[in-house]
C-alpha cells in the first residue's frame, strides 16, 4: 500500500522549527564549576552535555517538544 494513496485529501502538515531566541557558549574550568552552574539553572548538566534549553523543557510528546511560551 502507497502512503500516497492514503493521503489523497488530509490536510497538510506543517511544522514550525522552534529556533532558539539566542545561543551563548560557557566553558568551564572545572567539574566544581559545571556543577555549581547545574545547580544554579537547576538541570543535568555532564562533561558531555552539548547544549540545553533554559528553562528546561517540560516533556516530549510524540515526537514534539512542548515549550512553555506563557
Amino acid at each position: 500500500m502507497n502512503w500516497r494513496d492514503e493521503w489523497i485529501g488530509m490536510p497538510e502538515f506543517v511544522q514550525d522549527e522552534k529556533k532558539p531566541f539566542s545561543a551563548i557558549n560557557i566553558r568551564f574550568r572545572n567539574q566544581d564549576d559545571l556543577n555549581n552552574f547545574a545547580n544554579l539553572i537547576g538541570q543535568k548538566l555532564t562533561p558531555k552535555t552539548k547544549s540545553i534549553w533554559f528553562p528546561e523543557l517540560e516533556k516530549r510528546q510524540r515526537g514534539l517538544w512542548v515549550i512553555d511560551e506563557s
